[in-house]
């Protein structure tokens, strides 16, 4: 990788990154920029009160890491041939590869040349292979970076009340630092200027640290000295710049810090968590106090913890909780385990709960991303993820719940739970049926947090995935669990733009009825369009609590075929298979999806 000389038009006119294989989406990208920043900010306008959405693969799983560039290609190697993801980023090694020898390199926003020889081709080889990337950032400028001369002389920094540049200090040895002064709109503009060769090579997101404030000596350009109004723009521009680079919705992760209008710009991680179960349990009580509109909606945690070192029972613990998070994000500090919490660092056993569990992340995606668009379009919000005080949280809303209690205790094989009065309660490991309004002590082998749905819910899944929307959502699985009669309405959407907030989503209503020992399973017509609407699909039922194999299966009057094992039923393209000795009922057929359709047992 050159060096460069450090001009802003010597940014926009070399590449920051190096020589190499541009991202070949790039020139499509550029196109919708301007348009996609009009886009979002009438997205913004157009949602107060209700949380905006995040691009689709956010809803993936997120990895971050210390790593350089050989390091992160093979990452990415072993978590495409062997597990799940969507998202990679590096943290602030991608400036340096000395966490405090080198404070002139924070923040530059140059890679680190010995440990990134050719960072095109690396961001360009993530994207080639669906992984959206990430940096992290501060909003801090180091006094010996060829930068800070240009960002003084033109104060572009936060200055104190005699004119001079006030201090943000920092902690990658820093010293002295500027601070990117975002109500100058200058600043914002110098601000683009520099991260423009990123998002030229297909950067995606962006990960920003500190809490978001400016030094409490410093005045800024707007006058308004407002810490609040600070940390706003500390979201905004990033959020917005990424949205442009993304073609629609934008993506940052941020502290939890409080701020106007913050859930107009997802998302947040809950900060740098310690290695142990009692860490697990402050990251929870802290993740139970956000879902505000000073916050956000879109929320994570370091899995694993940041600090120290999880063992595997910890780690597999900690999994288990955030794979129901609206984002799951797995990253550490940079002494332990080289700076990531990837799956292969830990035993044959977490290896393989991981696996099962980010898979269930991904075939739960049509329940979840359904869920995140109802937040923003029911009134009042009803948030895609709930807590009941800090020690569960309901993943849903209406007749179809998932409740889950995380395990927070070392070497735990059971656990009390305590389930909402007002429906029954059904563990989803075995089936077994709880009276809402009481406590049990149910088993939880390492491998089974205690999960249960709340009877009557209907619970659409999807196909497992290594990536969003790897395949078609089809077949549609819809997970039935009968008690009276009971709808669950899937939200869809083309997961990418901002469009849905003028209209540009789909609605599809399932009704489950269930009386006198008889299900009817309804599917309504498909309501409204977007682009890349399927005009239809198979569907899946399944459905549970079924004592005895009916004596047939009617499908809008007409009698379906029934099948004569599962094997049968998987490669059939419609009909029926009773599953006894699991008590479930298999139905399947295809449908156009402007078409209503019943089914009844």
């Amino acid at each position: 990788m050159r060096h460069l000389r450090w001009s802003a038009h010597v940014y926009l006119m070399l590449c920051l990154l190096g020589t190499g294989v541009v991202w070949a989406q790039q020139d499509a990208s550029h196109n919708g920029a301007a348009q996609a920043s009009t886009t979002v900010t009438t997205a913004v306008a157009a949602s107060r009160g209700n949380p905006v959405l995040p691009p689709k693969w956010a809803f993936g799983v997120f990895y971050g890491s210390y790593h350089d560039q050989a390091q992160v290609l093979s990452d990415m190697k072993q978590l495409r041939e062997n597990y799940n993801g969507d998202l990679y980023w590096i943290d602030s090694s991608w400036l340096s590869g000395s966490y405090n020898k080198e404070p002139a390199r924070y923040i530059c926003f140059q890679f680190d040349p010995q440990q990134f020889p050719d960072a095109t081709v690396m961001i360009s080889t993530l994207r080639q292979n669906h992984f959206h990337f990430g940096v992290w950032e501060w909003p801090w400028v180091d006094q010996d970076c060829p930068l800070y001369k240009e960002g003084s002389s033109k104060h572009l920094f936060v200055e104190d009340a005699t004119g001079h540049v006030a201090n943000g200090k920092g902690w990658h040895g820093n010293k002295f630092t500027g601070v990117f002064d975002f109500t100058n709109p200058e600043t914002v503009s110098w601000w683009q200027t520099l991260n423009q060769p990123l998002t030229d090579v297909g950067l995606n997101f962006f990960k920003l640290d500190t809490g978001g404030v400016y030094p409490k000596d410093g005045v800024l350009k707007d006058s308004s000295n407002s810490q609040d109004r600070y940390k706003t723009l500390y979201r905004k521009i990033p959020y917005e710049f990424s949205a442009s680079a993304n073609g629609g919705r934008g993506l940052v992760l941020t502290h939890t810090q409080h701020s106007t209008d913050a859930d107009q710009y997802p998302g947040m991680w809950t900060g740098d968590s310690h290695a142990t179960f009692d860490g697990l349990v402050a990251e929870m009580r802290i993740a139970s106090s956000l879902n505000t509109p000073d916050t956000t909606a879109f929320w994570c945690g370091d899995t694993g913890g940041y600090n120290g070192v999880p063992d595997d029972e910890l780690y597999i613990r900690w999994l288990e909780y955030t794979t129901f998070t609206p984002c799951q994000e797995f990253f550490g500090s940079k002494p332990t385990l080289t700076g990531s919490r990837f799956p292969w660092q830990f035993s044959k056993q977490a290896q393989d709960i991981f696996k099962s569990y980010t898979q269930l992340r991904y075939r739960l995606l049509p329940f979840s991303y359904s869920n995140a668009q109802i937040q923003y379009h029911a009134k009042p919000v009803q948030y895609q993820v709930r807590w009941i005080g800090s020690s569960q949280l309901v993943s849903g809303n209406g007749d179809s719940q998932i409740l889950v209690q995380p395990i927070t205790t070392a070497g735990a094989t059971t656990a009390t739970v305590s389930l909402p009065a007002g429906s029954k309660w059904i563990d989803y490991w075995t089936g077994k049926i709880y009276q809402g309004g009481t406590s049990s002590t149910v088993p939880a082998p390492i491998d089974r947090e205690p999960v249960f749905i709340r009877a009557g819910s209907i619970i659409p899944l999807g196909p497992v995935m290594q990536w969003v929307d790897q395949l078609p959502l089809d077949p549609l699985t819809l997970d039935i669990y009968p008690e009276g009669k009971t709808s669950y309405t899937l939200y869809e959407d083309d997961g990418v733009s901002t469009q849905y907030v003028s209209g540009a989503f789909s609605t599809t209503k399932f009704t489950s009825e269930n009386s006198n020992k008889h299900e009817v399973v309804a599917i309504d017509a498909s309501s409204g369009n977007y682009k890349g609407k399927p005009p239809e699909r198979t569907y899946v039922l399944h459905i549970h609590q079924q004592g005895s194999s009916p004596a047939k299966v009617m499908r809008d009057g007409a009698a379906m075929k029934k099948l004569s094992s599962q094997t049968a039923f998987d490669a059939g393209s419609e009909g029926w298979f009773f599953d006894a000795a699991a008590h479930i009922l298999w139905v399947k057929f295809h449908i156009s999806t402007s078409t209503a359709t019943t089914v009844s047992l």
